[in-house]
C-alpha cells in the first residue's frame, strides 16, 4: 500500500495547476459561459499532451495511466476547465481499442472528438461547436461515430457551460429529427458503426466506466476548490467582531465536507487504479466513485455557498460557478438515484441475477487470489503487502476457531463485550502484543498488519472492546509512563493478564473532559482521590482504571489535570452497573478517599492533558468498519431471503450502505498507512472515526426501515427478520458517535487542526 503520488505525478499536478491558473481563472470561466468551450485553453492542454496522455506513444500519446490523468483532472475540476477533456480522453482510448488508432491520433493532435456516457444522442457533453469533429454514441445496439457536416451541432442551453449538444442520429437513432434545426443537422450528420451487438455494449460499458472514474476525479477537484473558497471566506469575513469561521456551526459543516472530500478522493483514485490494473474493484468502483463524487461535490459547493451568505448567490462571487457546475456535471450520466441503482447492480448483481457474496467487492476484504498477478506499480498502490495479507489470513483462521456463536451470544446476553477465554487465547497466540517490538515480547508487526487484525476482529463479531482500551493505555504508558509503570503494567497487559478501563467522563462534564471535578490531593508519597466517573465500561472486569483527576484549581481547567493508572482493588473504589439502550453494560465508578501511591501517576503533575492527547491518537480509528460490513451482510441476506432484493428502494439503501463502507474502509487504511510511515495520523484518524460512525448510524437507520414493523422484533424472537441483528445493531450503533470523542468534538478537531479555522465559539 502506498497513497503518495510519484514525483512525476506531483510535477504533472503542479504543471496543470500552473497552466490553469493562467488560462482558467474565474474570469476566463465566465467568458466561456456563452459557448461552453474555451479554445485557447483546449489548445494549451493539447500542447501539454493532456487529452492523449494515456494513449500509446506510437500514435502521439504519453503512455501514461488513468491514475496519472486523474491527478491532472482534479486540477481541471478545481479550475472548472471549460473543455471536454474527460470526454475526449475517453473517446480516444475507445477508438484505440476499436482499432482506429489514426482517428485517436487526430485527438492527440487537437481534433475534438467526444464520447457520451449515456445511450442515445441526448445531451452529449462537449459535442457542440465548430471545433467538434465527432461523437461516440451508443445508438440502440450499435456503437457509432457520429460526425457533423458543414453545420456544427448547436449547443444546448444549460445551467453551466459544457457545450452540450443533442447529437441527431437519424430516423433509426434514439433521437429523431423533430424540428427544423434538428432535421438539418440529422441530414448532414454521418454515422459510422464501430461495433454492434454485445461487442458494442461491452465497448460502451468500458468507455462509460472510464468516463465515470475520470469525472469523479474532476468532481473531487471541484469539491476541494469549493471547500477552499468556503474556508477562505470564513477566515476573512467577520461578524460580531470575530471571523465567522470561529462559529461552531460553520466549523462543523466545513469539517463534514472536508471529511467527505477526502473519502471521495480516495475512492476516485482507487477506481482509476483498479481500471489501470484490471483489479476486481474495476467492476464496481467507477460507479461508486461517480455516485459519491457527484454527491460530495454538490454538497461541498452548497455548504460553501451557504457560508458565503447572500454574497454566495451573487454572480460576482466565484462559489456560484462551482455550485452550478457541480450539479450540471452530476446530471450528465442521468438521474443520480439511477446511479445508486447502478452501484447496486455492480455490488450485488443486476435485478434477477444475484451476485455471489464471494464475487462482491463490498462485503469485506478480498481474497488476494482474486487479484491479477502483476508487479507492484510505482505511486498509488491500494493492494496490501503480501506479509499483511498473510497475517490477515492467519488472524481470520484463528478467529474462526475461537469466536464461536456461544461467545457472541454470551456477549450479547450479558452486555459485557469481552471474553476472557478469547482474550487469553489471543495473548497466547501473540496477537495482543503483535504490534509491539521484540523487547516487549511482541512480533514487531506493522501498523498495516495491526489494522488488518482489527478489521478481522470486528468482521468476526469478536467481543474485544476491552482489548482495544487496554492496548490504548499500554501504548500511552510507553510514551508517557515511568520506567516502573512500563515494567510493571505493560507486560501484564500484553500477556492478557490484566485489563484497563478508562476513567474520563463525569456526570456534569460529558465530552468536556477538561471540566473534570474528581479531586486528587497530595498527601506525602500518596494521593487521595475523591469523585465519580461515568461510563467506565468494563470496570467490573478490569484490574486498573486510567483515571483523570483535578489536581489544581488555580489555573485554566485543562492545565490542572493529572492522570493516574489506579489498581481497581484499591480500597474506596466502588462499581455500579449501568445497562444501556444498546444492550451493553457500562458502569459508574465511585472514589471515596482512595489512596494512590505516586508511582501510579502518569506524566507530570498537572500534565494530564498532554497524556490525554497522546491517548487520543491511539483511540480514534475506524474499527467500526467491520461492524458496518456485518450490518450490510445482514441487510443483503434479508433482502434476498424476503424476495425484496429487486426492490429499487431496497437496492438504493444497500448501495448507500456499500458506498459508505468503502469510504470508511479507505479512510481507516489511510490512517494506518500514515502510521506505518512513522507519522501520527491525528486529523486523519479523526476523519476516519467521524466518517465511519456517522455512516454506521445512517446505514442502520436505513436498513431497519427496510424491515418495516417487523424491524422492531429483537434477537431471540423466532419471527425477527435477520434474526434481530439489524435491530440490535440499530440500538448499539447510536453510541459509536459518542465513544472515543463525540462527532462534535471530532468536527472541532478537523476544523481547527485540519482546516486551520479560528478557535471555535459556540
Amino acid at each position: 500500500m502506498d497513497l503518495t503520488l510519484t514525483d512525476e505525478q506531483e510535477m504533472l499536478r503542479d504543471a496543470t495547476a500552473g497552466l490553469l491558473a493562467k488560462l482558467s481563472g474565474p474570469e476566463e470561466v465566465r467568458a466561456a459561459e456563452a459557448g461552453g468551450f474555451d479554445p485557447r485553453l483546449w489548445d494549451a492542454l493539447v500542447e501539454m499532451g493532456l487529452p492523449a496522455m494515456t494513449l500509446p506513444e506510437a500514435i502521439g500519446g504519453g503512455g501514461s495511466t488513468l491514475t496519472d490523468l486523474g491527478v491532472a483532472l482534479e486540477e481541471c475540476g478545481a479550475a472548472l476547465a471549460t473543455v471536454p477533456i474527460v470526454e475526449a480522453a475517453v473517446a480516444a482510448r475507445a477508438l484505440v481499442r476499436l482499432g482506429l488508432g489514426e482517428r485517436a491520433a487526430a485527438i492527440a493532435a487537437g481534433e475534438v472528438v467526444v464520447a457520451s456516457p449515456q445511450a442515445g444522442g441526448a445531451l452529449v457533453p462537449g459535442a457542440a461547436g465548430p471545433r467538434v469533429r465527432g461523437a461516440l454514441v451508443l445508438d440502440g445496439d450499435a456503437l457509432v461515430l457520429a460526425e457533423p457536416g458543414d453545420a456544427p451541432w448547436p449547443a444546448v442551453s444549460t445551467m453551466s457551460p459544457i457545450a452540450a449538444a443533442d447529437v441527431p442520429l437519424g430516423a433509426s437513432g434514439a433521437f429523431g429529427a423533430s424540428v427544423a434545426a434538428e432535421t438539418t443537422a440529422a441530414e448532414t450528420t454521418a454515422t459510422t458503426t464501430l461495433a454492434d451487438g454485445d461487442a458494442a455494449s461491452t465497448a460502451h460499458a468500458l468507455l462509460a466506466d472510464e468516463w465515470r472514474a475520470l469525472t469523479a476525479a474532476w468532481l473531487v477537484g471541484l469539491a476541494q476548490r469549493a471547500l477552499d473558497l468556503g474556508i477562505r471566506y470564513a477566515t476573512e469575513r467577520e461578524q460580531f467582531g470575530v471571523p465567522i469561521g470561529s462559529f461552531q456551526a460553520l466549523q462543523h459543516r466545513l469539517a463534514d465536507v472536508a471529511t467527505d472530500v477526502e473519502g471521495a478522493r480516495l475512492v476516485a483514485r482507487k477506481a482509476l487504479w483498479a481500471l489501470d490494473g484490471g483489479e476486481p474493484e474495476a467492476h464496481a468502483y467507477p460507479a461508486i466513485a461517480f455516485a459519491l463524487a457527484g454527491e460530495v461535490a454538490q454538497r461541498a459547493a452548497s455548504v460553501s455557498l451557504h457560508v458565503h451568505g447572500g454574497y454566495g448567490f451573487m454572480e460576482e462571487y466565484d462559489i456560484q460557478l462551482h455550485f452550478r457546475r457541480a450539479k450540471t456535471v452530476r446530471l450528465l450520466a442521468g438521474d443520480p438515484r439511477a446511479d445508486l441503482q447502478g452501484v447496486a447492480d455492480r455490488c450485488f448483481g443486476p435485478v434477477g441475477e444475484p451476485l455471489p457474496d464471494d464475487e462482491s467487492v463490498v462485503l469485506g476484504p478480498l481474497d488476494p487470489a482474486r487479484r491479477p498477478d502483476r508487479e507492484r506499480r510505482d505511486g498509488l498502490e491500494f493492494r496490501l503487502p503480501a506479509p499483511v495479507e498473510r497475517f490477515r489470513s492467519e488472524a481470520r483462521a484463528f478467529l474462526a476457531r475461537h469466536v464461536t456463536d456461544e461467545v457472541i451470544e454470551t456477549a450479547h446476553r450479558t452486555g459485557t463485550i469481552h471474553d476472557w477465554g478469547l482474550h487469553r487465547a489471543m495473548a497466547a497466540e501473540g496477537w495482543i502484543s503483535a504490534g509491539w517490538p521484540a523487547e516487549w515480547g511482541g512480533q514487531g508487526r506493522s501498523a498495516l498488519e495491526m489494522n488488518a487484525l482489527t478489521e478481522e476482529m470486528y468482521l468476526s463479531g469478536a467481543p474485544v472492546d476491552g482489548l482495544g482500551v487496554a492496548t490504548l493505555v499500554a501504548h500511552t504508558l510507553l510514551h508517557e509512563g515511568t520506567e516502573w509503570q512500563k515494567g510493571e503494567i505493560i507486560p501484564k497487559v500484553l500477556s492478557g493478564e490484566v485489563m484497563i478501563c478508562l476513567g474520563y467522563s463525569e456526570p456534569d462534564a460529558g465530552s468536556d473532559v477538561a471540566a473534570c471535578a474528581t479531586r486528587a490531593v497530595r498527601d506525602g508519597d500518596e494521593w487521595v482521590v475523591n469523585g465519580q466517573k461515568m461510563f467506565t465500561t468494563l470496570a467490573h472486569e478490569s484490574q486498573y482504571v486510567f483515571l483523570l483527576t483535578r489536581t489544581n484549581t488555580e489555573v485554566a481547567k485543562h492545565k490542572g489535570l493529572t492522570m493516574f493508572v489506579v489498581p481497581m482493588d484499591t480500597p474506596g473504589i466502588e462499581v455500579t452497573p449501568v445497562h444501556t439502550m444498546g444492550g451493553e453494560r457500562t458502569n459508574i465508578t465511585w472514589y471515596d478517599d482512595v489512596r494512590v501511591p505516586d508511582r501510579y501517576r502518569v506524566g507530570e503533575v498537572d500534565g494530564g492533558w498532554k497524556v490525554m492527547m497522546t491517548a487520543l491518537v491511539f483511540e480514534r480509528n475506524s474499527a467500526w468498519y467491520g461492524e458496518a460490513v456485518r450490518l450490510l451482510r445482514h441487510g443483503l441476506d434479508h433482502a434476498r431471503a424476503s424476495g425484496r432484493i429487486d426492490d429499487p428502494t431496497v437496492r438504493e439503501r444497500l448501495a448507500r450502505a456499500a458506498i459508505g463502507n468503502e469510504v470508511a474502509n479507505l479512510l481507516g487504511w489511510r490512517a494506518a498507512w500514515l502510521a506505518s510511515t512513522g507519522a501520527l495520523p491525528g486529523v486523519e484518524g479523526t476523519m476516519a472515526k467521524l466518517a465511519t460512525t456517522e455512516h454506521y448510524q445512517r446505514a442502520a437507520d436505513d436498513l431497519i426501515d427496510v424491515l418495516g414493523a417487523d424491524g422492531i422484533r429483537r434477537h431471540g424472537d423466532l419471527h425477527a427478520p435477520a434474526d434481530g441483528w439489524i435491530e440490535a445493531t440499530f440500538r448499539h450503533c447510536q453510541v459509536t458517535t459518542i465513544y472515543g470523542g463525540t462527532s462534535e468534538v471530532l468536527r472541532g478537531i478537523i476544523a481547527e487542526r485540519g482546516l486551520g479555522l479560528p478557535r471555535a465559539r459556540a
